[in-house]
Protein backbone atom coordinates (compact mmCIF):
# COMPACT_ATOMS: atom_id res chain seq x y z
CA UNK A 1 0.00 0.00 0.00
CA UNK A 2 1.58 3.38 -0.43
CA UNK A 3 1.11 6.63 1.46
CA UNK A 4 1.46 8.87 -1.77
CA UNK A 5 -2.14 10.11 -1.53
CA UNK A 6 -1.45 11.99 1.00
CA UNK A 7 -2.09 15.72 -0.52
CA UNK A 8 1.28 17.62 -1.20
CA UNK A 9 0.51 20.09 1.01
CA UNK A 10 -1.15 22.72 2.70
CA UNK A 11 1.68 22.87 4.30
CA UNK A 12 3.32 26.28 1.28
CA UNK A 13 3.56 27.91 5.64
CA UNK A 14 6.79 29.82 6.07
CA UNK A 15 6.02 33.57 4.97
CA UNK A 16 8.25 31.89 1.83
CA UNK A 17 9.33 34.43 -0.75
CA UNK A 18 8.12 37.53 -0.84
CA UNK A 19 9.53 37.23 -3.63
CA UNK A 20 9.53 33.83 -3.65
CA UNK A 21 7.13 33.92 -5.87
CA UNK A 22 6.98 37.33 -6.90
CA UNK A 23 4.15 37.89 -8.91
CA UNK A 24 4.47 34.45 -10.19
CA UNK A 25 2.97 32.22 -7.66
CA UNK A 26 -0.96 32.00 -8.37
CA UNK A 27 -2.03 30.27 -5.52
CA UNK A 28 -0.50 26.88 -3.15
CA UNK A 29 -3.05 24.80 -2.87
CA UNK A 30 -2.89 24.30 0.77
CA UNK A 31 -4.96 21.67 2.87
CA UNK A 32 -6.84 22.21 5.58
CA UNK A 33 -4.57 23.98 7.93
CA UNK A 34 -4.50 22.10 11.56
CA UNK A 35 -4.33 24.09 15.01
CA UNK A 36 -0.76 25.99 15.60
CA UNK A 37 0.85 27.38 18.69
CA UNK A 38 2.99 30.40 18.19
CA UNK A 39 5.31 31.65 20.47
CA UNK A 40 4.94 35.59 22.22
CA UNK A 41 6.07 38.05 20.36
CA UNK A 42 10.04 39.08 20.50
CA UNK A 43 11.46 42.59 20.24
CA UNK A 44 13.11 41.06 17.03
CA UNK A 45 13.41 44.16 14.37
CA UNK A 46 13.15 43.96 10.89
CA UNK A 47 16.08 44.41 8.36
CA UNK A 48 16.87 48.89 8.21
CA UNK A 49 15.16 50.42 5.02
CA UNK A 50 15.59 54.07 4.53
CA UNK A 51 12.34 56.60 5.50
CA UNK A 52 10.52 57.35 2.15
CA UNK A 53 11.60 61.09 3.12
CA UNK A 54 15.43 60.13 2.11
CA UNK A 55 14.08 58.72 -1.26
CA UNK A 56 14.71 60.82 -4.35
CA UNK A 57 11.65 60.58 -7.01
CA UNK A 58 11.57 60.86 -10.34
CA UNK A 59 9.26 63.00 -12.04
CA UNK A 60 6.40 61.52 -14.29
CA UNK A 61 3.23 63.61 -15.59
CA UNK A 62 0.41 63.43 -13.35
CA UNK A 63 -1.64 60.92 -15.12
CA UNK A 64 1.73 58.45 -15.93
CA UNK A 65 2.12 59.09 -11.94
CA UNK A 66 -1.50 57.76 -10.85
CA UNK A 67 -1.14 54.44 -13.26
CA UNK A 68 1.65 53.78 -12.12
CA UNK A 69 1.26 53.86 -8.33
CA UNK A 70 -1.86 51.86 -9.09
CA UNK A 71 0.50 49.09 -10.91
CA UNK A 72 3.19 49.45 -7.72
CA UNK A 73 0.05 48.26 -5.51
CA UNK A 74 -1.56 46.06 -7.29
CA UNK A 75 1.80 44.19 -8.00
CA UNK A 76 3.28 44.16 -3.86
CA UNK A 77 -0.80 43.50 -2.93
CA UNK A 78 -0.77 40.27 -5.35
CA UNK A 79 2.65 39.56 -3.99
CA UNK A 80 1.76 39.60 -0.17
CA UNK A 81 -1.08 37.36 -1.40
CA UNK A 82 1.23 34.82 -2.79
CA UNK A 83 3.65 35.46 0.21
CA UNK A 84 1.17 34.65 2.69
CA UNK A 85 0.35 31.56 0.28
CA UNK A 86 3.66 30.09 0.61
CA UNK A 87 3.94 30.94 4.52
CA UNK A 88 0.77 29.02 5.04
CA UNK A 89 1.92 25.52 2.49
CA UNK A 90 4.94 25.60 4.58
CA UNK A 91 4.09 26.12 7.61
CA UNK A 92 1.17 23.69 7.05
CA UNK A 93 3.21 21.04 6.04
CA UNK A 94 5.39 21.15 9.33
CA UNK A 95 2.74 20.93 11.53
CA UNK A 96 1.35 17.78 9.96
CA UNK A 97 4.66 16.39 10.41
CA UNK A 98 4.63 17.29 13.83
CA UNK A 99 1.56 16.06 14.43
CA UNK A 100 2.32 12.01 12.99
CA UNK A 101 2.06 9.61 15.95
CA UNK A 102 0.65 6.64 17.10
CA UNK A 103 -3.26 6.80 16.30
CA UNK A 104 -4.02 5.54 20.28
CA UNK A 105 -7.81 5.87 19.97
CA UNK A 106 -8.01 3.30 17.47
CA UNK A 107 -8.14 0.63 19.69
CA UNK A 108 -4.90 -1.10 17.71
CA UNK A 109 -5.15 -4.25 19.95
CA UNK A 110 -7.84 -5.61 21.75
CA UNK A 111 -7.63 -9.12 22.93
CA UNK A 112 -6.68 -11.83 20.77
CA UNK A 113 -9.92 -13.27 21.02
CA UNK A 114 -11.98 -10.45 20.48
CA UNK A 115 -12.30 -9.52 16.66
CA UNK A 116 -11.04 -5.63 16.09
CA UNK A 117 -13.08 -2.93 14.76
CA UNK A 118 -13.09 -2.92 10.89
CA UNK A 119 -13.15 0.68 10.80
CA UNK A 120 -10.29 0.65 13.49
CA UNK A 121 -8.61 -1.95 11.28
CA UNK A 122 -8.67 -0.16 7.87
CA UNK A 123 -6.69 2.72 9.83
CA UNK A 124 -3.01 3.08 9.80
CA UNK A 125 -1.51 2.55 13.26
CA UNK A 126 0.45 5.91 12.50
CA UNK A 127 -1.28 8.14 10.48
CA UNK A 128 0.94 10.22 7.93
CA UNK A 129 -1.50 13.36 7.16
CA UNK A 130 -1.26 16.53 5.18
CA UNK A 131 2.65 16.29 5.48
CA UNK A 132 4.06 17.47 1.80
CA UNK A 133 5.32 14.65 -0.59
CA UNK A 134 8.71 15.86 -0.77
CA UNK A 135 8.95 15.67 3.30
CA UNK A 136 8.35 11.87 2.56
CA UNK A 137 10.93 11.31 -0.05
CA UNK A 138 14.41 11.13 0.14
CA UNK A 139 16.58 13.91 1.36
CA UNK A 140 18.56 16.03 -1.49
CA UNK A 141 22.11 15.94 -1.26
CA UNK A 142 22.27 19.73 -0.33
CA UNK A 143 19.46 19.14 2.13
CA UNK A 144 17.43 21.85 0.35
CA UNK A 145 13.82 20.39 -0.17
CA UNK A 146 12.28 21.53 -3.78
CA UNK A 147 8.30 22.40 -4.07
CA UNK A 148 7.46 19.62 -6.45
CA UNK A 149 6.09 20.64 -9.71
CA UNK A 150 1.73 21.78 -9.06
CA UNK A 151 2.23 22.36 -5.30
CA UNK A 152 3.13 26.16 -6.45
CA UNK A 153 2.36 27.04 -10.07
CA UNK A 154 5.17 29.88 -10.41
CA UNK A 155 7.96 30.58 -12.55
CA UNK A 156 10.31 30.51 -9.39
CA UNK A 157 12.16 27.88 -7.60
CA UNK A 158 11.92 28.14 -3.96
CA UNK A 159 13.14 25.24 -1.57
CA UNK A 160 13.20 24.72 2.52
CA UNK A 161 16.10 23.67 4.63
CA UNK A 162 15.80 22.25 7.99
CA UNK A 163 18.04 23.06 10.88
CA UNK A 164 18.52 21.50 14.27
CA UNK A 165 18.66 22.75 17.70
CA UNK A 166 22.09 22.29 17.28
CA UNK A 167 22.26 24.09 14.36
CA UNK A 168 23.18 20.95 12.03
CA UNK A 169 21.35 21.32 8.50
CA UNK A 170 19.67 18.04 7.88
CA UNK A 171 21.33 16.46 4.82
CA UNK A 172 21.38 12.65 3.84
CA UNK A 173 25.50 13.27 4.89
CA UNK A 174 23.72 13.89 8.58
CA UNK A 175 22.00 11.44 8.29
CA UNK A 176 24.52 8.68 7.07
CA UNK A 177 26.77 10.10 9.61
CA UNK A 178 24.68 9.10 12.80
CA UNK A 179 24.03 5.70 10.85
CA UNK A 180 20.46 6.40 11.47
CA UNK A 181 17.74 3.13 10.96
CA UNK A 182 14.21 3.50 11.64
CA UNK A 183 11.12 1.30 11.12
CA UNK A 184 9.90 1.91 7.77
CA UNK A 185 7.78 4.57 7.16
CA UNK A 186 5.74 2.53 4.70
CA UNK A 187 5.21 -0.22 7.51
CA UNK A 188 3.77 2.30 9.95
CA UNK A 189 1.35 4.01 7.65
CA UNK A 190 -0.36 0.71 6.21
CA UNK A 191 -3.64 0.17 7.21
CA UNK A 192 -3.58 -2.03 10.78
CA UNK A 193 -5.33 -5.06 8.51
CA UNK A 194 -2.40 -5.03 6.02
CA UNK A 195 -0.36 -8.22 6.45
CA UNK A 196 2.72 -5.57 6.12
CA UNK A 197 1.72 -3.47 8.90
CA UNK A 198 3.17 -2.77 11.97
CA UNK A 199 0.49 -4.06 14.05
CA UNK A 200 0.19 -7.53 11.98
CA UNK A 201 3.46 -8.30 12.42
CA UNK A 202 4.01 -7.80 15.73
CA UNK A 203 0.66 -10.13 15.76
CA UNK A 204 2.46 -12.52 14.07
CA UNK A 205 6.33 -12.22 15.94
CA UNK A 206 4.32 -13.53 19.47
CA UNK A 207 2.97 -17.06 19.44
CA UNK A 208 0.41 -17.53 21.78
CA UNK A 209 1.37 -19.31 25.23
CA UNK A 210 4.83 -19.84 24.38
CA UNK A 211 7.04 -20.50 27.38
CA UNK A 212 9.33 -18.03 26.42
CA UNK A 213 6.72 -15.20 27.21
CA UNK A 214 7.35 -15.82 31.10
CA UNK A 215 11.37 -14.09 30.74
CA UNK A 216 12.34 -11.29 29.65
CA UNK A 217 15.42 -12.79 27.48
CA UNK A 218 12.23 -14.52 25.78
CA UNK A 219 10.43 -11.11 24.38
CA UNK A 220 13.60 -9.79 23.34
CA UNK A 221 14.05 -12.98 21.44
CA UNK A 222 10.32 -13.25 19.77
CA UNK A 223 9.41 -9.81 19.33
CA UNK A 224 12.11 -6.38 20.12
CA UNK A 225 15.05 -8.02 18.24
CA UNK A 226 13.19 -9.17 15.03
CA UNK A 227 11.52 -5.67 15.04
CA UNK A 228 14.99 -4.23 14.99
CA UNK A 229 16.06 -6.50 11.96
CA UNK A 230 13.54 -4.39 9.99
CA UNK A 231 14.93 -1.39 10.59
CA UNK A 232 16.31 0.74 7.44
CA UNK A 233 18.49 3.63 7.31
CA UNK A 234 16.65 6.76 7.36
CA UNK A 235 16.58 9.11 4.04
CA UNK A 236 14.03 11.77 4.38
CA UNK A 237 12.85 14.58 6.53
CA UNK A 238 9.87 12.28 7.84
CA UNK A 239 12.14 9.79 8.90
CA UNK A 240 14.02 12.41 10.74
CA UNK A 241 11.33 13.97 12.94
CA UNK A 242 10.07 9.94 13.60
CA UNK A 243 13.10 9.01 14.55
CA UNK A 244 13.13 12.41 17.32
CA UNK A 245 9.85 11.18 17.94
CA UNK A 246 11.24 7.89 18.87
CA UNK A 247 11.16 7.09 22.34
CA UNK A 248 7.69 8.51 22.74
CA UNK A 249 6.18 6.24 19.97
CA UNK A 250 8.18 2.44 21.74
CA UNK A 251 6.74 4.16 24.61
CA UNK A 252 3.04 4.22 23.53
CA UNK A 253 3.18 1.28 21.69
CA UNK A 254 4.32 -1.08 24.35
CA UNK A 255 1.88 0.50 26.72
CA UNK A 256 -0.61 -0.68 24.33
CA UNK A 257 1.12 -4.40 23.68
CA UNK A 258 0.66 -4.42 27.60
CA UNK A 259 -2.42 -3.22 27.89
CA UNK A 260 -3.86 -6.12 25.65
CA UNK A 261 -1.71 -8.60 27.78
CA UNK A 262 -4.06 -7.62 31.07
CA UNK A 263 -7.00 -7.70 28.82
CA UNK A 264 -5.92 -10.79 27.69
CA UNK A 265 -5.39 -12.16 31.20
CA UNK A 266 -1.74 -12.96 30.73
CA UNK A 267 -0.13 -14.46 34.20
CA UNK A 268 1.55 -12.03 35.91
CA UNK A 269 4.70 -13.94 35.37
CA UNK A 270 4.44 -12.77 31.45
CA UNK A 271 3.07 -9.22 32.42
CA UNK A 272 6.56 -9.15 34.40
CA UNK A 273 8.65 -10.35 31.86
CA UNK A 274 6.87 -8.43 29.26
CA UNK A 275 7.82 -5.15 31.42
CA UNK A 276 11.90 -6.35 32.20
CA UNK A 277 12.21 -6.78 27.87
CA UNK A 278 13.94 -4.10 25.99
CA UNK A 279 11.25 -2.46 24.81
CA UNK A 280 13.63 0.47 23.72
CA UNK A 281 15.38 0.97 20.44
CA UNK A 282 13.77 -0.90 18.44
CA UNK A 283 11.64 1.23 16.66
CA UNK A 284 15.17 3.33 15.98
CA UNK A 285 18.56 2.03 16.48
CA UNK A 286 19.61 4.98 18.49
CA UNK A 287 18.12 7.58 20.88
CA UNK A 288 17.63 11.07 19.93
CA UNK A 289 19.63 14.21 22.03
CA UNK A 290 17.94 17.18 22.69
CA UNK A 291 19.78 19.14 19.92
CA UNK A 292 18.69 17.10 17.69
CA UNK A 293 15.30 18.34 17.58
CA UNK A 294 14.33 20.17 14.19
CA UNK A 295 13.93 23.67 15.31
CA UNK A 296 14.78 26.31 12.45
CA UNK A 297 13.59 26.62 8.67
CA UNK A 298 15.21 28.47 6.07
CA UNK A 299 13.48 29.31 2.66
CA UNK A 300 15.07 30.67 -0.20
CA UNK A 301 13.12 31.34 -3.38
CA UNK A 302 14.61 32.52 -6.82
CA UNK A 303 12.39 33.81 -9.12
CA UNK A 304 12.71 32.49 -12.38
CA UNK A 305 9.66 34.27 -14.54
CA UNK A 306 8.64 38.27 -15.44
CA UNK A 307 9.99 38.81 -11.50
CA UNK A 308 13.38 38.41 -10.88
CA UNK A 309 15.62 38.13 -7.65
CA UNK A 310 15.83 35.94 -4.46
CA UNK A 311 14.24 36.16 -0.97
CA UNK A 312 15.73 34.45 2.07
CA UNK A 313 13.52 33.98 5.11
CA UNK A 314 13.98 32.05 7.88
CA UNK A 315 11.79 30.99 11.00
CA UNK A 316 12.46 29.41 14.56
CA UNK A 317 9.86 26.69 16.00
CA UNK A 318 9.67 24.06 18.73
CA UNK A 319 8.20 20.65 18.60
CA UNK A 320 7.02 19.96 22.26
CA UNK A 321 6.66 15.88 21.77
CA UNK A 322 5.36 13.40 19.08
CA UNK A 323 2.16 13.91 18.09
CA UNK A 324 2.25 17.71 19.35
CA UNK A 325 1.58 21.18 17.52
CA UNK A 326 4.74 22.65 16.50
CA UNK A 327 5.46 26.24 18.58
CA UNK A 328 6.30 28.66 15.92
CA UNK A 329 8.75 31.86 16.10
CA UNK A 330 8.61 34.83 14.44
CA UNK A 331 8.60 35.08 10.83
CA UNK A 332 11.92 37.16 9.14
CA UNK A 333 13.30 38.01 5.56
CA UNK A 334 14.63 39.81 3.17
CA UNK A 335 15.80 40.35 -0.21
CA UNK A 336 15.28 42.03 -3.26
CA UNK A 337 12.39 41.69 -6.39
CA UNK A 338 12.24 43.95 -9.75
CA UNK A 339 10.32 44.29 -12.28
CA UNK A 340 9.56 46.31 -15.53
CA UNK A 341 6.70 48.86 -15.41
CA UNK A 342 5.84 49.97 -19.20
CA UNK A 343 6.52 53.88 -17.90
CA UNK A 344 9.02 53.96 -15.02
CA UNK A 345 11.13 51.24 -16.18
CA UNK A 346 12.60 48.65 -14.12
CA UNK A 347 11.33 48.88 -10.45
CA UNK A 348 13.69 47.17 -7.87
CA UNK A 349 12.25 46.77 -4.06
CA UNK A 350 14.04 45.90 -1.11
CA UNK A 351 11.75 43.48 0.75
CA UNK A 352 11.82 42.89 4.40
CA UNK A 353 9.74 40.76 6.44
CA UNK A 354 8.86 40.62 10.33
CA UNK A 355 5.98 38.93 11.51
CA UNK A 356 5.81 38.49 15.51
CA UNK A 357 2.28 37.55 16.34
CA UNK A 358 -0.25 34.76 15.24
CA UNK A 359 -3.57 33.51 16.17
CA UNK A 360 -4.68 30.08 16.21
CA UNK A 361 -5.66 29.62 13.32
CA UNK A 362 -1.75 30.79 12.00
CA UNK A 363 -2.81 34.35 10.55
CA UNK A 364 -0.37 37.13 11.34
CA UNK A 365 -2.06 39.55 13.35
CA UNK A 366 1.11 41.63 14.18
CA UNK A 367 3.46 42.79 12.10
CA UNK A 368 4.65 44.23 8.62
CA UNK A 369 5.92 43.26 5.34
CA UNK A 370 7.43 46.63 4.10
CA UNK A 371 8.87 47.08 0.22
CA UNK A 372 11.03 49.77 -0.56
CA UNK A 373 12.04 51.35 -4.33
CA UNK A 374 14.68 53.90 -3.28
CA UNK A 375 15.05 54.61 -7.25
CA UNK A 376 11.81 55.44 -7.94
CA UNK A 377 10.86 56.94 -4.34
CA UNK A 378 8.18 54.49 -3.62
CA UNK A 379 7.36 52.29 -0.35
CA UNK A 380 4.53 49.76 0.23
CA UNK A 381 4.06 48.94 3.78
CA UNK A 382 1.71 46.19 4.81
CA UNK A 383 0.50 46.27 8.24
CA UNK A 384 -0.87 43.30 10.40
CA UNK A 385 -3.28 44.22 12.61
CA UNK A 386 -4.42 42.43 16.23
CA UNK A 387 -7.78 42.01 15.42
CA UNK A 388 -6.98 39.85 11.92
CA UNK A 389 -6.94 42.74 9.44
CA UNK A 390 -4.98 44.05 7.02
CA UNK A 391 -3.91 47.64 6.15
CA UNK A 392 -1.38 48.36 2.89
CA UNK A 393 0.05 52.18 2.55
CA UNK A 394 1.33 53.55 -0.44
CA UNK A 395 3.65 56.34 -0.06
CA UNK A 396 5.74 58.02 -2.79
CA UNK A 397 9.09 60.50 -2.22
CA UNK A 398 7.65 60.57 1.45
CA UNK A 399 4.26 61.26 0.82
CA UNK A 400 1.16 58.74 1.88
CA UNK A 401 -0.37 58.50 -1.97
CA UNK A 402 -2.44 55.35 -1.96
CA UNK A 403 -4.51 53.01 0.95
CA UNK A 404 -5.35 49.61 0.78
CA UNK A 405 -7.56 47.58 3.18
CA UNK A 406 -8.76 43.95 4.10
CA UNK A 407 -11.51 42.89 6.55
CA UNK A 408 -10.67 39.46 8.40
CA UNK A 409 -12.30 37.12 6.51
CA UNK A 410 -11.13 37.89 2.79
CA UNK A 411 -8.27 36.15 1.21
CA UNK A 412 -6.95 39.46 -0.82
CA UNK A 413 -6.63 43.02 -0.99
CA UNK A 414 -9.54 43.75 -4.13
CA UNK A 415 -9.54 47.79 -3.76
CA UNK A 416 -6.76 50.91 -4.17
CA UNK A 417 -7.99 54.43 -2.58
CA UNK A 418 -6.20 57.19 -4.26
CA UNK A 419 -5.72 59.59 -1.34
CA UNK A 420 -5.28 62.51 -3.44
CA UNK A 421 -8.24 62.02 -5.75
CA UNK A 422 -10.46 59.98 -3.08
CA UNK A 423 -11.48 57.32 -5.89
CA UNK A 424 -11.45 53.95 -5.12
CA UNK A 425 -9.96 51.76 -8.31
CA UNK A 426 -10.27 47.98 -7.93
CA UNK A 427 -6.69 45.86 -7.67
CA UNK A 428 -6.35 44.08 -10.81
CA UNK A 429 -5.27 40.39 -9.90
CA UNK A 430 -2.03 38.39 -11.62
Amino acid sequence: MSIANIPPGGPLRTLTALAVLALTIAACGAPAAPPTTVAPPTDEIAPSIPPTAEISSATQPPGETDEADLAVASQMANLLYDLEAVREYYEDGTTSMALVAPDTSSASWTPAGVTKLAASADRPFVPIVNVPTEFLEPLPASGAIAAPAGACPAAANPSVTFQTVGGTTVTPQVLEGKGLRTIPMEMVALAQSDPGSLVATMDSLVPARDPRLASASGWNQLLWEPLQELQTPAASLMDYQLWNASPAIEEQISALYLQRLKADGAPSIVLDAFNASQKSGWYANAAPEPEDALAHMDIEAVMTGSVAGTVHEARDFSIPGAGKVPIFGPQTGEGTVTWDHPSLGPLTFEVSILLDQFDEQGRAIGGTVIGVDSQNGYEVRFVFKPDGTKEGILTRAGEEVGLMTMTTDAERFENYIDMQTDQTLPLPEE
